[in-house]
C-alpha cells in the first residue's frame, strides 16, 4: 500500500492553518500504520486496491448544483462537492453551525491500521464543522452531500453533531454521487441526557469510493435510532458505532442495502453497552443481484458490570443471482451475567413456492419478483419516523425495485 500512501497522503500537501499541527500528527499515525489490506480483520472482505488505480486530485472540485428536492418541508445544509461553499443564511431556531474548535481534535485516536481512513481524514480535511441542535425541531434537518458527474478528487468532510439535553430532531443525510472520486467522511454525534435523534442515511452512488465513519455517544435516557437506505455504488464502506454511556440509553439501527453488478457495499456496525440498564436493537437486510458483493458485520458488546442490558441483532439477506456474494458476521461479546442478548443471521434466495403462488394469481414474473423483494426489503424502513420520511424512503425503495 506504499503507492496509495504516496498518492493520498503526500506530506508536502498538508495545509497550513489553525489545524496544521493536528494534521501533521494524523499524517504521522497514518504513515506508521499504513492502509488496511485483506489481512486486516475488519477489512478482510473489502479491498482498497481500486483506489490505487485512480489518479485523484484534491481540494474543491466543481459544483454539483442543488440537491434533489424532497417531498416534504425540511431545512437543508448543502455540502456541494463535499464542501460547504455557501453556509445557509438562516437556520431554524435552536440550530447553530460553526467551525469546529481544534481543541476537540487534539486527543482523537482511531487505533491502528483498521482506522487508517479516519487518520487520512484527520490529515487531509479542509473544513471541520460543529452542528448544534439546542431544542426540538419542528421539521427534518437535511445534510445534503452531492458530488457532480465530473467529480474525480478526494474530499474529506468532517462534522460533529451535538444534540442538547431534552432536544429532539430528525436528521437526514442525503448523499448523492455521480462522479468517480473519493469521499472520506468522519462524523461524531453526541446525544445529551434525554435527547432523541432520528438519523436517516439515504445514499445513492455512482463510481466514487465512499467511506464513512460515524461514532454516536448516547447519554442517560437518550434515544438514538438510525434508518439507512443504501442504494449501493462502486465501493461503499460504512462504519457505525453506537456507545451507550449511561443508564436508560437506547440505540437502534435499521437498514437495507440493494447491490447490483459491479457494486460493493460493506457495513460494519457496533453497539457498545458500557453500563447496565441500557437497550439496543439492530435489523439489517442486504439484497445482492448480478455480481454484486455485500458485507455486513454487526457487533454487540456488553461490558463487564453492564448488568440488566438488553440487545437483539438480526440480519437477513437475499442472493438474487448465482454470481452475487454476501458475507455476514454477527458478533455478541458479553462480559455481564444478568443480560438478555440474541442474534440471528440468514442468507437465502427468493422462494419458488411464493413466486409460483403470485404467478397463479395473474402477476407477471417480473412484477411478482419485485413484490417479493419489496416485501423483504421494506421491513427495516417501516419503523422510520415521522410518517412523511417513512413514506419517502419506501417510495425510493420501490423505485429501485
Amino acid at each position: 500500500m506504499s503507492a496509495l500512501l504516496e498518492q493520498l497522503a503526500p506530506e508536502a500537501a498538508l495545509a497550513e492553518d489553525r489545524y496544521a499541527d493536528i494534521r501533521r500528527r494524523a499524517h504521522q499515525r497514518l504513515m506508521q500504520h499504513g492502509f488496511p489490506d485483506l489481512k486486516t480483520e475488519a477489512w478482510k472482505y473489502t479491498s482498497l486496491r481500486l483506489l490505487e488505480k485512480r489518479e485523484l486530485g484534491s481540494g474543491q472540485g466543481e459544483s454539483a448544483g442543488a440537491p434533489e428536492a424532497l417531498p416534504f418541508a425540511a431545512d437543508v445544509i448543502h455540502f456541494d462537492g463535499g464542501v460547504l461553499r455557501n453556509p445557509p443564511a438562516e437556520l431554524p431556531t435552536g440550530v447553530r453551525l460553526e467551525p469546529l474548535d481544534p481543541a476537540e481534535l487534539v486527543n482523537v485516536d482511531y487505533g491502528d491500521r483498521a482506522g487508517a481512513m479516519a487518520w487520512l481524514n484527520l490529515a487531509r480535511f479542509e473544513q471541520a464543522w460543529r452542528l448544534v441542535i439546542e431544542s426540538t425541531l419542528e421539521r427534518p434537518l437535511v445534510l445534503a452531500l452531492t458530488m457532480p458527474a465530473g467529480f474525480a478528487t478526494a474530499v474529506h468532510p468532517r462534522l460533529r453533531i451535538d444534540v442538547a439535553t431534552g432536544a429532539e430532531a430528525v436528521l437526514i443525510e442525503q448523499q448523492h454521487d455521480e462522479g468517480a472520486g473519493l469521499v472520506n467522511i468522519v462524523e461524531d454525534i453526541e446525544l445529551q441526557r434525554g435527547a432523541r435523534l432520528r438519523h436517516v442515511i439515504h445514499r445513492r452512488n455512482a463510481e466514487s469510493i465512499w467511506v464513512q465513519r460515524t461514532r454516536v455517544s448516547v447519554s442517560a435516557d437518550a434515544d438514538y435510532r438510525c434508518h439507512a437506505l443504501e442504494l449501493a455504488g462502486r465501493l461503499v464502506r460504512q462504519d457505525l458505532a453506537v456507545h451507550l454511556l449511561e443508564q436508560g440509553a437506547n440505540g437502534e439501527i435499521d437498514g437495507v442495502a440493494f447491490i447490483d453488478s459491479g457494486q460493493h457495499v460493506d457495513w460494519h456496525t457496533a453497539i457498545d453497552h458500557e453500563v447496565g440498564h441500557t437497550t439496543s436493537r439492530e435489523a439489517f437486510r442486504i439484497m445482492a443481484d448480478g455480481s454484486g458483493v455485500g458485507v455486513f458485520n454487526g457487533r454487540i458488546h456488553i461490558q463487564r458490570g453492564a448488568d440488566d442490558s438488553h440487545s437483539d441483532l438480526n440480519t437477513a439477506n437475499l442472493l438474487l443471482s448465482d454470481k452475487a456474494r454476501i458475507n455476514i458476521k454477527p458478533e455478541l461479546e458479553i462480559y455481564a451475567e444478568e443480560v438478555t442478548a440474541s442474534h440471528g443471521a440468514t442468507i437465502g434466495q427468493l422462494e419458488d413456492s411464493a413466486l409460483f403462488y403470485l404467478r397463479t394469481r395473474g402477476l407477471p414474473t417480473e412484477d411478482a419478483m419485485a413484490l417479493l423483494k419489496f416485501g423483504f426489503a421494506a421491513a427495516p424502513l417501516e419503523t422510520a419516523e415521522p410518517e412523511v420520511v417513512r413514506n419517502w424512503l419506501i417510495e425510493e425503495l420501490q423505485a429501485v425495485l
